[in-house]
């Protein structure tokens, strides 16, 4: 695989940068177009995007493919080198050079992951390949339901959906004879509870069934646009097959959803909310109309609410957008009580969080003369989230009714507020300009104290989140968190594993420790995604190994080989395990990183905040 490499001293400084007066730097020359490390970070236009040219490798992919995390060979094998004495391979900051180094890695590809985007970070080590998810050959004759499952038992796992997962949806899934794509979706999602051999051959079915309507719906010509397909589409992104190897190539969550947002488009179903208000508006209403523009509605902020979900933290901009009336039409009620609408009352606390964040991640250093109005901007987002967070937080415990879902907003609420934090120590560090390792960087981004002060009260932040966001997942009963929608266990991953990197960092050059029960935390969150899955392969079972395999590497820290000093640690040389479950077979050797040095390298900005938690 190829690593990225330093500029050339020849090489001049981009545009940007040059005005900036900031460091230039050019990590990947591979890249096309090629762009500084800066300009990259901030998605902003590079000139060397027109005077550098892409050094060809053998690992080049096409265009269309291009950045987008690259898949693994089938062996998840990383090792792990002694650094040579004063070479380049010398892991951490060399010189002062801010050169972006992974101190945890699974597998080769993963030292080309953007930490800058760590939820796709997640989502990439818990989808890597192993040597059994070999394609299985299998000819889909099934071209319904009915040839699959006879009607009770249909009907069994469509009440099993709508039971289930229908409120994690918040919109009424459509019944049509006629139509039957969400009924198709449904039935292949619920599948998931049937057992033994005989319910892995359904499932089996169900999934190339509902693969092949897909197919229609996206690729027949003249294929009709219908909100039956917007639902089956979202439906199907929200919830992936696992423990079965038939998959179409390139059909990730983000391009179902895309699908739907299109499909949607067409139907104008991002009008519905304006049809609702005006509707309301005339003498003499029509109940019937008002009602179907209403579920209409609900139907598209789900979907935007979906895909900002999935674009959280992986630097992707959603391509759906909720309107004003949207907005007003989810509201938070004047007056809370037992007629308030659930669903609606769902999807505004989610909607409220998510475009804060949104609002947060286009709030970016353009000059080295708004530092303290960029700082002000991001305070000022994370207290209207506190303020979104006072409203969700009683929720669970005064309504009398599906008290589980709104307890688990919180994780949700509590990413979206991590991810802001997560976004805001990223933007500081990486538009400073070269510093020397070691010298605290937080003075040099605003003087006088008030960098040191902002930054120390949000790496607090950042731990108590991440904490709350796990005691928020230890509270909800495994045997209903396992129906949520796979992302929210990598959202508990994620929170996991910025948990253990700031563990490292504090122990990094001392004798140091977190205090608190974060070991606890951690080992239990490990013991309830393994209870909350269903088998091997599902997105919790995933999640469970990734946050194995970073504890493994805390409890080898002490091992007398380990270099904290330099960030290098052992390989796990008695952890055997297969991200399908199936029998091990190479060892999986784990490079332990979260946190890029980017945020890393102040010691003394970590050993104050370990003392400080030491206090009581």
């Amino acid at each position: 695989m190829h690593q990225p490499t330093r500029r050339a001293k020849s090489t001049a400084a981009c545009t940007s940068c040059r005005r900036h007066k900031t460091r230039c730097e050019i990590l990947d020359h591979s890249s096309n177009p090629v762009r500084c490390h800066r300009c990259k970070v901030l998605s902003m236009a590079c000139s060397h995007e027109h005077t550098q040219v892409p050094t060809p490798t053998q690992d080049s992919v096409s265009p269309e493919h291009r950045g987008r995390p690259r898949r693994s060979s089938p062996t998840i094998r990383a090792t792990i080198r002694a650094p040579a004495s004063g070479s380049e391979s010398r892991r951490g900051f060399q010189s002062g050079t801010a050169t972006p180094v992974r101190l945890w890695s699974f597998v080769p590809e993963a030292q080309d992951l953007d930490w800058s985007a760590p939820m796709l970070g997640i989502q990439h080590l818990t989808s890597i390949p192993t040597d059994n998810a070999a394609a299985q050959e299998f000819v889909n004759n099934d071209l319904s339901l009915s040839t699959i499952l006879p009607d009770g038992r249909i009907d069994y796992l469509l009440d099993l959906f709508n039971i289930h997962y229908t409120p994690w949806l918040n919109f009424r899934p459509l019944r049509n004879s006629k139509n039957p794509f969400v009924d198709i979706a449904c039935s292949a999602v619920a599948a998931r509870h049937l057992e033994g051999e005989g319910g892995k051959a359904v499932r089996l079915r169900l999934q190339a069934l509902a693969h092949d309507s897909i197919a229609r719906m996206i690729f027949s010509p003249g294929a009709p646009d219908s909100i039956e397909a917007v639902q089956c589409l979202l439906i199907m992104s929200l919830w992936r097959p696992f423990g079965l190897t038939l998959e179409i190539h390139g059909w990730t969550s983000r391009s179902l959803l895309s699908a739907a947002v299109r499909i949607a488009m067409n139907l104008r179903l991002n009008h519905a909310s304006a049809v609702v208000k005006d509707s309301r508006k005339y003498e003499f209403p029509d109940a019937t109309s008002i009602s179907e523009a209403y579920e209409q509605a609900l139907l598209w902020i789900a979907l935007t609410n979906a895909e900002s979900m999935l674009c959280l933290g992986t630097r992707s901009e959603p391509l759906s957008r909720r309107s004003d009336d949207d907005c007003l039409l989810i509201q938070f009620p004047v007056v809370l009580d037992a007629r308030t609408d659930l669903r609606n009352l769902r999807l505004g606390l989610t909607a409220r969080q998510f475009d804060l964040y949104e609002e947060c991640s286009m709030i970016c250093l353009g000059s080295e003369l708004d530092k303290v109005e960029w700082a002000r901007d991001i305070k000022s987002v994370l207290q209207q989230m506190r303020r979104g967070s006072r409203h969700l937080m009683p929720m669970a415990a005064v309504l009398e009714r599906e008290q589980f879902y709104f307890q688990a907003l919180h994780i949700s609420d509590g990413i979206a507020r991590l991810l802001v934090l997560y976004h805001a120590f990223w933007e500081a560090r990486s538009t400073l300009p070269q510093i020397p390792r070691g010298e605290p960087w937080h003075g040099h981004f605003i003087s006088g104290g008030a960098g040191e002060a902002l930054f120390f009260m949000w790496a607090r932040d950042m731990l108590q989140t991440s904490e709350a966001l796990l005691v928020a997942f230890l509270s909800a009963p495994p045997n209903q968190f396992c129906t949520a929608p796979d992302n929210y266990f990598h959202m508990v991953a994620l929170a996991a594993g910025y948990l253990i990197g700031v563990k490292f960092l504090l122990v990094r050059e001392g004798p140091r420790s977190l205090l608190g029960a974060a070991d606890l935390i951690l080992a239990k969150t490990v013991t309830n995604l393994r209870r909350a899955a269903y088998g091997p392969g599902h997105a919790a079972h995933r999640c469970a190994l990734l946050v194995e395999f970073m504890l493994a590497k805390w409890n080898e820290r002490e091992r007398p080989e380990t270099c904290l000093s330099q960030g290098i640690f052992p390989a796990v040389d008695l952890f055997q395990v297969q991200i399908d479950g199936s029998p091990p077979s190479p060892l999986v050797d784990v490079e332990f990183m979260f946190l890029n040095t980017l945020l890393a390298d102040d010691k003394s900005f970590w050993d104050a905040l370990a003392q400080d938690e030491l206090k009581w």
